[in-house]
C-alpha cells in the first residue's frame, strides 16, 4: 500500500473546474491521502488550471511560478522527475491547450495532465515516473464512481455544484472550449440524482446547476432523459431549497424549461444566460444560433411566465468587427433593464478559433475603452434595482466571517459572483439560514440585520 500523501489543490477558472476538483478530492481521499489547504505542508500541490482568455492564462501561470517558488523547486534536468521531495502537477485547460510549449518554458512541474486526465493524479503520487504530459483525451471528469460521504463530498456548506455534461458541441466563433474539452458527454440522468439525492441527505440545500450549456444535456444519449424533468426530479428532493441554472445557451432555452422555472419560483430562482451581444450582425458572426429580434423574444417570455427570475448573463464587447454603432446598440439594450447581474469581458483573440483569423480586429484600447463604458452601464442599472430591494426580508445563507461581519448572499446571488450581503457576525453561524432586511447598498454590497 502506497504511503499517504498530503495533497494541496489550487483551482482556477469556472465552476466547471471546481467541480472537476471535488471529485479529484473525492478519489485521492478514497485512495488514502489527505487534501489539506496549505500548500506549505503539502507533499504535491496540484494546480488546476483555466485559459479560457487571455488573462485567465496569465493567471494560471503566475500561479504555477508562485507554487514553484514556494515548494522550492530546482528546474529537474530534462526528462528527469525527482523521485523525492514534493511534486508540481498542472493540470486542466492550460495544459490542453498550450501544453507543448509549458511543457518546454516550466521544467519545475513533474507532470502535465489535461482536461481528461485528471484521475491520473492519485498515480502520480504513488509511483514516481519520469516527467511527462498526457493530454490524449481532451474531456473531464465527471463520474469517478465513489461513494458519497460527509468524509468525502464536495463541500460541508450547503451548497453544492451538479455537474450534468462535460464539453460543448456549439460552434461559437470565438470559443475554444470545444478543443479543450470536447464535445457534450452527458451524465446519465440517474448518476446525476444518485449524486443530488445523497448530498440533499448530507445537507446540501441548494445546486447550482451546471455544465458548458446545461441546454445540452441529454443530446449525446438517446438513453438519457429531458432537462426539464430532471430539474422537476432534483426539485421533488427533500430538502432542496434553491436550484440554480447556470450557463444556459439561449438557442437550447425551451418553452417547457421555461414552465419549470415559471412554476417553481421558489426552487428556482436563479437562471444564468450568457447572450454575448444583441446586434443581429455581431451574434451572427459569434455563430451563436439567435439574432436581436429572436433574443428579445425570448426575454419577453421569460418576464411574462417567471417575473421574479433573477437574470444573469454574459457580453463580449470588441468582438472583431464590432462598429461604434453595434456596440451602443448593446449599451442601450443593457440600460433597458433585463437583467440583475451582468459580466463583461473584453475580446481575446484565442489562437485557432476562426473569430482569431479575422482581419477585422479591434484594438486594446477600444476593447479596454467600450468595456469600462458597458461596465459603468450596467453598474447604474444594478444599483437601481439594488436600492428597489432595500426594506425588504430575505432569506440569507451564511457564507464566511470577514472581521467582525459576517457574509453571506440570496436567493437571487449565486455563489462568488454575484453582490454578497454584510451582517453582524453576531447574526448566526456560517451555513445556516437565516431571515434579515436589507437597510443598505454600496459597491456590490448590500448590508442587513436579522429581521
Amino acid at each position: 500500500m502506497p504511503s499517504s500523501k498530503k495533497v494541496s489543490i489550487i483551482t482556477l477558472g469556472c465552476p466547471k473546474n471546481t467541480s472537476d476538483i471535488e471529485n479529484l478530492s473525492r478519489l485521492l481521499k478514497a485512495r488514502g491521502h489527505e487534501v489539506v489547504s496549505d500548500a506549505a505542508e503539502a507533499d504535491a500541490v496540484v494546480i488546476h488550471t483555466c485559459s479560457f482568455i487571455e488573462a485567465a492564462k496569465k493567471e494560471s501561470i503566475d500561479t504555477i511560478l508562485q507554487a514553484s517558488r514556494l515548494l522550492g523547486r530546482a528546474s529537474p534536468e530534462a526528462g528527469q522527475l525527482k523521485t523525492e521531495g514534493k511534486k508540481l502537477i498542472v493540470t486542466g485547460c492550460l495544459v490542453q491547450q498550450h501544453g507543448e510549449g509549458i511543457f518546454k518554458e516550466l521544467p519545475e512541474v513533474d507532470a502535465f495532465l489535461g482536461t481528461g486526465q485528471l484521475a491520473q493524479v492519485a498515480d502520480i503520487l504513488e509511483k514516481p515516473r519520469a516527467r511527462f504530459m498526457d493530454r490524449a483525451n481532451p474531456g473531464g471528469f465527471m463520474d469517478p464512481d465513489l461513494p458519497i460521504s460527509r468524509a468525502t463530498a464536495p463541500s460541508l456548506f450547503p451548497s453544492a455544484f451538479l455537474r450534468l455534461s462535460e464539453g460543448c458541441s456549439h460552434p461559437c466563433s470565438f470559443c475554444v472550449i470545444p478543443r479543450l474539452r470536447g464535445p457534450v458527454q452527458s451524465r446519465s440522468e440517474e448518476a446525476i440524482l444518485r449524486e443530488a439525492r445523497k448530498l440533499a441527505t448530507q445537507g446540501v440545500e441548494e445546486f447550482s446547476v451546471i455544465a458548458q450549456d446545461t441546454g445540452d444535456w441529454g443530446r449525446d444519449s438517446r438513453s438519457t432523459g429531458r432537462l426539464p424533468s430532471l430539474l422537476r426530479s432534483i426539485a421533488a428532493i427533500a430538502g432542496v431549497r434553491w436550484i440554480r441554472l447556470m450557463y444556459m445557451h439561449p438557442a437550447s432555452f425551451t418553452d417547457e424549461l421555461l414552465d419549470v422555472l415559471g412554476g417553481e419560483p421558489d426552487k428556482f430562482p436563479y437562471l444564468d444566460m450568457p447572450l454575448q451581444h444583441i446586434d443581429s450582425q455581431v451574434l451572427a458572426e459569434m455563430k451563436r444560433k439567435s439574432d436581436e429580434v429572436a433574443l428579445r423574444k425570448l426575454l419577453d417570455r421569460i418576464h411574462a411566465k417567471a417575473p421574479n427570475l433573477t437574470l444573469r448573463t454574459t457580453f463580449i464587447v470588441g468582438f472583431p468587427g464590432e462598429t461604434a454603432a453595434q456596440f451602443k446598440r448593446l449599451v442601450k439594450f443593457i440600460q433597458e433593464g433585463h437583467f440583475d447581474y451582468l459580466g463583461a469581458f473584453a475580446y481575446s483573440k484565442e489562437e485557432g478559433t476562426p473569430a482569431a483569423a479575422q482581419e477585422d480586429q479591434i484594438t486594446e484600447k477600444v476593447k479596454q475603452d467600450r468595456l469600462a463604458i458597458l461596465t459603468d452601464a450596467y453598474y447604474e442599472v444594478s444599483h437601481a434595482k439594488a436600492q428597489k430591494r432595500l426594506g425588504t426580508v430575505e432569506t440569507i445563507l451564511l457564507e464566511e466571517t470577514e472581521g467582525d461581519t459576517i457574509l453571506g448572499r440570496t436567493r437571487r446571488e449565486a455563489p462568488e459572483i454575484d453582490a454578497v450581503v454584510r451582517l453582524p457576525q453576531a447574526a448566526c453561524q456560517v451555513g445556516r439560514f437565516i431571515r434579515a432586511q436589507l437597510t443598505a447598498y454600496d459597491a456590490y454590497e448590500f448590508s442587513a440585520i436579522p429581521s
